[in-house]
């Protein structure tokens, strides 16, 4: 896979026919046509009977032999969605329907059509199941190395025009270069966010990558960009209330501690910032943002 692409040249949408995931597929559409990406839309299911998938060349049904009606009626309902995202949004769309275990079959998908992009839909509060076993998103984001973007059902991937960027510990060079990516495409400003601890050295460290990262930032691109210092108990707390105070269109957030709300390590599944946010979240593989 491609890793290093600051592009999203092929975006998965995960489906399950919910109208959470339907807005999902319309914004992965949304994207795929800005950047002239292929869509791909997946269906993952753990009990029909379906052992035939859409053929990623031609798009037409390799095997069904075991598919029950259930089965079939998914079948016809995905390719109906690929039609109507194709003639409503002109991407190049491809269907691939598979039975087995979400975390696994995703982690297969992203890996043998070299993905991009992963799309899934959030929610903001998580029940008794995402507290056991953590939230779609959160699966989908620790079973694969590239980028996911968790949307609501209030994002608007069509206009994005004030993008989100937490700062740490040190410079997110693959944050960046996504973010302009995308401030390209859409005209949009970047905001550059970091914590403002009550320790004096603690802040002062934080004040200085985050005026590295604006120089980094400005060493590529002439966009407008603001550095933010905002008050919060951890950073993905400071961020979620700066981007919602100014009406944010997308953070771009590191998994991991960058993410984490303030609470116990017990509540750790239901404290991550795709649970918390009502802004789209787009999740940046750490690794690749050292880089």
């Amino acid at each position: 896979m491609n890793t290093m692409s600051e592009r999203f040249n092929r975006v998965l949408a995960i489906i399950d026919f919910t109208p959470a995931s339907i807005h999902a597929a319309d914004e992965a559409a949304k994207l795929a046509a800005k950047f002239n990406s292929c869509l791909h839309l997946l269906f993952v299911s753990a009990s029909y009977s379906i052992t035939g998938i859409l053929s990623a060349k031609n798009n037409t049904i390799n095997t069904c032999t075991e598919a029950d009606q259930s089965g079939r009626k998914i079948i016809y309902r995905l390719e109906k969605m690929k039609i109507d995202l194709t003639n409503r949004f002109g991407v190049n769309t491809k269907t691939h329907v598979a039975k087995g275990n979400l975390k696994e079959i995703v982690h297969s998908y992203v890996h043998e059509f070299n993905i991009d992009l992963v799309v899934v839909s959030a929610k903001k509060k998580a029940g008794i199941r995402e507290f056991l076993y953590g939230s779609i998103a959160e699966i989908i984001i620790d079973a694969v190395d590239c980028e996911v973007l968790c949307v609501y059902p209030q994002s608007d991937c069509s206009n994005l025009k004030k993008i989100v960027l937490p700062v740490g510990k040190f410079i997110p060079k693959r944050k960046i270069k996504l973010a302009y990516e995308l401030a390209r495409k859409f005209a949009a400003s970047i905001h550059l966010v970091s914590l403002n601890s009550n320790n004096g050295k603690k802040a002062t460290e934080n004040t200085k990558v985050l005026l590295d990262a604006f120089r980094y930032l400005k060493d590529i691109t002439n966009i407008p960009v603001e550095c933010k210092t905002v008050a919060g108990v951890t950073i993905a707390e400071a961020t979620v209330n700066y981007a919602e105070s100014i009406g944010a269109d997308i953070i771009l957030v590191n998994p991991g501690p960058e993410s984490q709300w303030p609470g116990k390590i017990l509540h750790r599944r239901t404290n991550d910032i795709v649970n918390r946010s009502h802004v789209p979240v787009l999740s940046v593989h750490s690794i690749l943002d050292r880089a």
